[in-house]
């Protein structure tokens, strides 16, 4: 028996000084922008930010200017993405897909928008875990070089764009008899010398009143929500008749598109947030619709603080090591090839 004990005893020991593993931790491996799979996780960035942006329009990637990739344990790796978006003509609320839209050119006072964006890669599916965005409209100087009368974008609460919009806005109302309209957010403004204009792009939503009701009662008119919610895109230009030209000026020009009743939780999302008394605050001293105001500081997923983050390793058990020194620092692993970052430009560079 003591013999028995004493064994025992023996092989306890022997694995406390048995030696442990050494604790390797995860790389980060940079990756070339133009790898395919690369895209495709900017690709799957692009769709979600368009789906989960509140205000202005859509976006199409322009070009990846950083990939990051780190090894996730158990499985999986996080990807971290710095893009350069471009803005397009769609407005957020179109149902045409942003790959279908067209880029605003550079005379017409572009928009670039730069996002950092991690995303978990498992069993072959990207998710997006977090995205951080602003946008930034090309500089007066750029515009005024490439097109020297072409009209800048204006601060949305500028006089002259919140008139023109109301204006545009009783127009589109006096062509239907039996429904009202209300402002939903200015997008964009701009005024031009000759003719004298001022050109404006606003969404629209329909109220629960009467075109006659919202007349003689237009302060109690409320937007429709939930399944009877319609909303609509506005492009007007509204001359100004009080400049002297020596010309006749032509009428001006409204032309709206309402959009069907569309599915899903954006839609819900998007009324919320703009008729819980958000409408034109994020315009205010803005020339643009930055993607900031949907964005920063909040979590992609919009549901909650996503647990995919990166899992650190569990530390082996306390035990004795040969060597007592700690394991150097990883560098930064460097994928094979010929490095192409940033990577291609898609449509054309800002900078």
């Amino acid at each position: 028996m003591r013999s028995l004990i004493a064994l025992v005893l023996l092989g306890q020991i022997l694995g406390c000084t048995a030696v442990s593993p050494p604790f390797i931790p995860l790389r980060p491996q940079l990756l070339p922008c133009d790898l395919p799979e690369v895209e495709h996780a900017a690709e799957i960035a692009v769709n979600h930010i368009n789906t989960h942006t509140v205000h202005g329009y859509k976006y199409v990637l322009n070009r990846i200017e950083k990939a990051k990739m780190i090894p996730r344990r158990p499985h999986g790796e996080i990807y971290f993405l710095e893009m350069e978006l471009l803005e397009t003509r769609c407005h957020v609320l179109s149902p045409v897909p942003a790959a279908n839209c067209s880029v605003r050119a550079r005379h017409e006072h572009a928009v670039e928008g730069d996002c950092n964006v991690k995303l978990l890669k498992h069993e072959g599916e990207f998710k997006v875990l977090n995205v951080h965005c602003h946008s930034t409209p090309d500089s007066a100087e750029d515009v005024v070089r490439l097109c020297p009368d072409c009209p800048l974008l204006l601060p949305l609460n500028n006089a002259n764009v919140v008139s023109a919009v109301n204006t545009a806005l009783a127009h589109f109302n006096a062509e239907n008899n039996s429904i009202h309209y209300q402002l939903l957010e200015i997008s964009r403004g701009q005024i031009s010398v000759l003719p004298p204009a001022t050109h404006v792009e606003f969404a629209i939503v329909l109220s629960n009143c009467s075109a006659q009701e919202a007349q003689d009662l237009a302060q109690d008119c409320k937007p429709l929500t939930g399944e009877h919610s319609q909303f609509g895109f506005c492009k007007a230009t509204v001359f100004d008749h009080n400049v002297p030209t020596g010309q006749t000026l032509p009428k001006d020009v409204v032309h709206c598109s309402v959009y069907e009743q569309q599915a899903g939780a954006f839609h819900t999302h998007w009324t919320e947030h703009h008729l819980g008394g958000k409408i034109i605050s994020p315009g205010i001293g803005h020339t643009v619709l930055s993607l900031i105001h949907s964005h920063n500081d909040t979590h992609a997923s919009h549901e909650s603080h996503s647990a995919e983050a990166i899992v650190p390793a569990v530390q082996p058990a306390v035990v004795k090591r040969e060597v007592g020194a700690a394991p150097p620092l990883q560098p930064v692993l460097v994928a094979p090839g010929p490095q192409l970052c940033p990577g291609k430009v898609h449509f054309f560079s800002l900078d």
